[in-house]
């Protein structure tokens, strides 16, 4: 089961017991994501924390539950590796340079497919 689904089903059913034991568990991840908000975010740091902390929570259970990682070590080397050799030859040709977003984007989109088909 996915931390999302569980969070909010404890929540729904009003099992204040297992929240509250969840939370101070984890008090170091609330901690580093509220910082991590405030630092993003600004004066809106809570807003972006109760929209970080479900976001995080389902990219992670997307790829538990659907397979297709986005951060894991095969996919990140694969990732880097091409991103510095495309970008390398983008910023090194003249027609290319200034469409070197759109080759990111495109390059990474692409490495992250290959990375989970392949690996």
């Amino acid at each position: 089961m996915s931390t999302f689904f569980i969070f909010v089903g404890n929540l729904l059913s009003l099992n204040f017991g297992w929240i509250i034991n969840f939370l101070l568990h984890n008090l170091f991840w609330i901690f580093a994501l509220a910082m991590l908000c405030s630092i993003l975010f600004g004066e809106k740091a809570l807003q972006g924390f109760f929209v970080m902390t479900p976001a995080l929570w389902l990219w992670g259970d997307f790829e538990a539950l659907s397979g297709v990682g986005f951060y894991g070590a095969k996919v990140l080397v694969l990732y880097y590796v091409s991103k510095i050799g495309i970008l390398t030859i983008v910023e090194n040709t003249p027609s290319l340079k200034k469409h070197i977003l759109i080759v990111s984007t495109i390059s990474g989109a692409i490495a992250l497919l290959l990375a989970n088909v392949f690996t």
